[in-house]
């Protein structure tokens, strides 16, 4: 008895990607519409430099705003204490910060740099809100409104401990 061996003829089955090409289709508009796009703004901030004796020679503005809890307090590293913005019934008076800065843009117009101290316990929104009157004024003439550069270099760092009333009564104010 002789048998027949019959082989099958074995053809490469073709792979269907309909089904995933139409979840494709489907997939890719609806994360395209459901993506939020964002735009960062990043400010180049430094700490600020150690003082030295040389800077008194200068005779030039070491302009610093210190956050405190009841006010905003604008003065000169070498100078001392310039003016002093209370708080209003709304928080922080920006609108008046931002009216020193100007007025002292006016009077050191090479000026740049600036440093804010903020105490430990200020909010991060304070801080952006003091950051952006010191850097730049909005303004409005004749019916166009713009921004001036007031001093757009700005370095950021620790208030010193509140006034000569702390070290005497040992409490804060």
């Amino acid at each position: 008895m002789s048998y027949r061996v019959r082989r099958l003829r074995k053809q490469p089955v073709g792979l269907d990607i309909t089904a995933f090409m139409n979840m494709i289709v489907v997939l890719v508009p609806f994360l395209l519409t459901t993506t939020v796009f964002s735009r960062l703004a990043v400010l180049e901030l430094s700490l600020p430099a150690a003082s030295s004796g040389f800077d008194k020679l200068k005779g030039d503005l070491q302009l610093e705003v210190v956050i405190r809890r009841d006010a905003l307090e604008i003065g000169d590293r070498m100078g001392g204490l310039l003016r002093r913005v209370e708080n209003t019934s709304k928080g922080y008076d920006f609108q008046t910060l931002s009216s020193l800065m100007q007025q002292l843009k006016a009077r050191y117009p090479d000026k740049l740099e600036a440093t804010i101290l903020a105490e430990p316990d200020t909010s991060y929104d304070i801080l952006v809100h003091t950051m952006d009157a010191v850097r730049v004024a909005k303004i409005s003439q004749q019916g166009h409104s713009g921004q001036v550069e007031l001093f757009p270099e700005i370095s950021v760092g620790d208030a010193p401990v509140a006034g000569r009333e702390l070290a005497k009564t040992g409490k804060a104010r």
